[in-house]
């Protein structure tokens, strides 16, 4: 089997049909960029990024990196916490 980035014979490929040393560096790549993303993006409570999040990648000089918004439900239809009360 040929890996589809360094053309090398494997005896194994991975999904993305990479050999180990390359799957190893693509795997490196992508938490770097998730690391960056925090770096740029991330705030604690409000956005907020996996390890596991998925990139989408093209042409352009960036990426987008799936993240997590919080949508707070308090004063709205959606609050948990009506009728509740504070003792």
């Amino acid at each position: 089997m040929i890996c589809s980035n360094c053309k090398e014979y494997a005896d194994s490929l991975n999904d993305d049909r990479l050999c180990e040393v390359c799957d190893a560096e693509a795997e490196e790549r992508r938490l770097e960029i998730i690391d960056l993303a925090r770096q740029q993006r991330q705030v604690e409570g409000a956005v907020e990024i996996d390890n596991n999040a998925t990139l989408s990648e093209g042409n352009d000089n960036g990426c987008f990196v799936r993240g997590w918004v919080w949508a707070d439900f308090a004063g709205t239809k959606f609050d948990k916490e009506k009728g509740t009360t504070n003792s």
